[in-house]
Formats: C-alpha cells, structure tokens, sequence
C-alpha cells in the first residue's frame, strides 16, 4: 500500500504538469479579457444585429463624392465633437489611416455645433478627410446612434457592415474584407480597445425615434 506522502507528492506532480500544458496553449494575449477603454460605453452584442439587420444602407447621392472619392471602398467612423471618448477615437483613427488609406479611402463623420469642429479637431489632430453635420444627416440614415461606430462602403455605394464601436477585432475585420488580414501593424491596433467600445449618443437618435424606428 502506498504511502500517504507518496500520494501528495504524486498530486502535485500531476497539478504542476496541468498548468504548464495550460501556460504552453494559453493565448499569448488575452485582449478581450481586460480591454483598455476609453470610456465605459461598452457596444453590447445586439449591436451588431440591430445595425446590420434593419434594410440595405447606401450612400445618399448627394455625398458619393465625399464618402467615394476616387472609387475604392470607404471606411467611414463616426464620431461627437463634444464627447470625450471621441477624442481619443479619433486619435486611434488618424494612426490607423495611413494603413487603411492603401485599400480604401477614409472619412470622418463628425458630429458639430457651431464652433464645436475647430477645438475638437485642434486636440485631436485628425488626420483624415471630414464631414460635419450638425445632427442626424448619414448617421441617421445608416442607423448610426452613437459615436464610435465604423462603417465599410463599397464602391457601389451600398453598406456592407457597420460595427457598433471601436476595437482591435473590428478593424482586423475590416482589414480582412479589404482583402488583407495584415494590412494593420500591432503596434497600431494595439492603441484600440480589446472589445468593442462605442462612444457617446448621436443626436441621430432622436431623429431616428421620430421616424418609429427603433435606434
């Protein structure tokens, strides 16, 4: 009969071995178990559904040449002159741009008062072509509520996914759907939230009550 110590001491051996096979397959970065947020405006799932399920969206006549300037795709994110998360939106943008600018071209749609545009894009320094609208205009058109909220357009002008904020995930989507998984560098992604962060409410909000949609 074997000894009671022999016993521990053959637990252990199994429990030290578990963890090292948990340490050798565990993901190297587990960006969704503690994303860094800029605000907590968390995006929730039914996001998703309820931006890409509600009808096809497409760019209205009077801005294709500001949303497709040179017919490639558009990246498109909205953002709130006013809200503090879009500040740093903004600033995770302009360093993802130079990438994405090789497969599409990029839009900023921001929402302004009068007078709000010049001291958000003076502490931002955004780095993009930009359209801004005092309330509701695109974004309630495409459904948009909150700020953070990215869009891909092709080029007929038609919407072929909006994401309900800001993260690391997202983008890597949209990388993948302009053709390269890889088109956005580590170090820059690595600025974005883990999951998918969205910003403050859009005044589209509103307008898209008035029509009995639901936002």
């Amino acid at each position: 009969m074997r000894s009671p110590w022999f016993v521990v001491t053959g637990l252990v051996a199994l429990l030290m071995g578990l963890v090292l096979v948990r340490m050798r397959t565990a993901p190297r970065s587990a960006e969704h178990a503690a994303p860094v947020r800029p605000s907590r405006h968390a995006a929730p799932p039914e996001d998703v559904a309820a931006l890409n399920t509600a009808g096809p969206r497409r760019v209205p006549e009077s801005l294709a040449h500001t949303v497709l300037p040179d017919g490639r795709p558009a990246v498109v994110v909205f953002l709130k002159a006013d809200c503090s998360c879009s500040e740093e939106f903004a600033k995770m943008f302009t360093a993802l741009t130079p990438y994405l600018a090789t497969k599409a071209s990029c839009l900023t749609v921001i929402e302004a008062a009068d007078g709000d545009a010049g001291p958000f894009l003076a502490a931002t320094g955004l780095a993009t072509p930009l359209l801004i609208q005092s309330e509701g205009g695109l974004a309630a058109a495409w459904g948009v509520t909150k700020a953070g909220c990215v869009a891909l357009v092709r080029p007929d002008g038609s919407v072929e996914a909006i994401w309900p904020g800001v993260s690391r995930q997202g983008f890597r989507d949209v990388a993948g759907r302009l053709g390269d998984p890889d088109l956005l560098p580590p170090e820059s992604l690595s600025l974005l939230p883990g999951a998918a962060t969205a910003g403050c409410p859009l005044r589209a909000v509103s307008l898209i009550s008035r029509r009995g949609v639901s936002p």
